[in-house]
C-alpha cells in the first residue's frame, strides 16, 4: 500500500501544510481520498499540546466515489508535547 500526498492544504491558523488530499496505491488499485472540507485543523496547544487535522473525507476511482472515512493526522504543525 503506498500513500502520495497530492493537494496540500495550507492551515490559516497555524501555516501547517497538511496532505489532505492523497493518492492510495493498493497493487493495481488506484484510488484518491480527498477531504470533505478543507479546513478540517484544531489547535488544541493550550490544552493537550497537540494540532491535528481530523476529519470526514471521500474515496474515488477515476473520479466516481466509492466511499467515504474518515482521517487524522498530527505532526505537521510541531511534534505534539508529552
Amino acid at each position: 500500500m503506498a500513500f502520495t500526498p497530492v493537494e496540500p492544504g495550507t492551515s490559516p491558523r497555524t501555516s501547517g501544510l497538511w496532505p489532505v488530499a492523497q493518492r492510495l496505491g493498493v497493487g493495481e488499485l488506484a484510488l484518491k481520498k480527498s477531504p470533505l472540507l478543507a479546513d478540517q485543523e484544531l489547535d488544541s496547544r493550550a490544552s493537550t499540546g497537540a494540532v491535528y487535522w481530523e476529519g470526514a473525507s471521500l474515496l474515488s476511482e477515476g473520479g466516481r466515489r466509492v466511499g467515504r472515512g474518515y482521517l487524522e493526522m498530527t505532526g505537521y504543525v510541531e511534534p505534539i508535547r508529552l
